[in-house]
């Protein structure tokens, strides 16, 4: 039998370490991205961001109505008796500053957040996509731009905030999210039109190793025709030759299903309230 212990004294990478190299494995490259991803919007909209130094958890905060521009990432596992110094990094954050309530994403298990005044969301499942998978024919009926432009940023939040929906946002009264400052980071958006009424939204984070994919909805009346499928696709493919990845909702993953996507894993997701 082959020995596989350890040498003395040799490192051994779990693969989800501070120290762990990009490439490593998918899993720990879609955690870090989406934590910059969610970062870099929250700094363009003028919130604040921060990383607390020892577990791994990357903080965002746009103080919105709605949890989705207030979020905490966590980029490597957090061990059981340092639940309490999470729960406690999170309160002082998001309790610094006004705004909704913020939601708390783990791709590793993590101890019971509940008895530090957080609420279970669900465990919505981690897909991939390979590259190689061939790209789906276009739906005619949607016509797909990308977002280049301030007015067209908000006719996208407009349509996110009412199609998705996050009923906290509406009515809707201008971009809070999503600013003109973004359009200048690696975050790409694409506007779905039926007529001239922007009907769906996709967005992409595309950075060296994987494309995030977020962002995606579908007006309810516009349900049923192909959109959602139409502008996913066109976030997967926002560069050509990339593993694409999302976290999947109920609804929409018969869609991701469709275009390919595999199930690897499923999410941890609490929501906080602020003190």
């Amino acid at each position: 039998m082959t020995n596989l212990a350890a040498d003395e004294g040799e490192f051994l990478d779990t693969g989800c370490l501070a120290q762990t190299p990009p490439g490593d494995n998918l899993l720990l490259d879609y955690a870090r991205a989406e934590a910059e991803a969610f970062g870099v919007a929250a700094v363009a909209g003028g919130g604040r961001v921060a990383h607390v130094d020892g577990l791994g958890v990357h903080l965002a905060d746009l103080s919105v109505p709605t949890p989705f521009g207030n979020s905490a990432h966590l980029t490597g596992p957090v061990p059981h008796d340092a639940v309490p110094a999470l729960a406690t990094a999170l309160h002082e954050f998001f309790d610094a500053a006004p705004g909704g309530p913020f939601l708390i994403f783990s791709p590793w298990p993590i101890g019971d957040l509940t008895a530090h005044g957080f609420h279970l969301v669900g465990h919505p499942p981690l897909m991939v996509r390979a590259p190689s998978v061939p790209k789906p024919a276009p739906t005619p009926a949607l016509r797909v731009e990308r977002v280049t432009t301030a007015a067209g940023l908000v006719e996208y939040e407009r349509t996110l905030v009412e199609a998705y929906p996050a009923p906290e946002m509406q009515p809707f009264a201008g971009a809070r999210l999503l600013v003109p400052d973004v359009l200048a980071t690696a975050w790409q958006f694409f506007a779905g039109y039926d007529g001239d009424r922007c009907v769906a939204t996709a967005a992409a984070w595309v950075c060296d190793s994987v494309t995030v994919v977020e962002q995606v909805s579908v007006r309810d009346e516009c349900r049923g025709k192909g959109f959602g499928t139409a502008i996913t696709a066109a976030a997967t493919h926002a560069v050509e030759g990339r593993t694409a990845m999302l976290i999947a909702s109920d609804l929409g993953r018969p869609i991701y299903d469709r275009l390919g996507y595999l199930p690897l894993l499923r999410y941890t997701l609490y929501i906080g309230m602020r003190g």
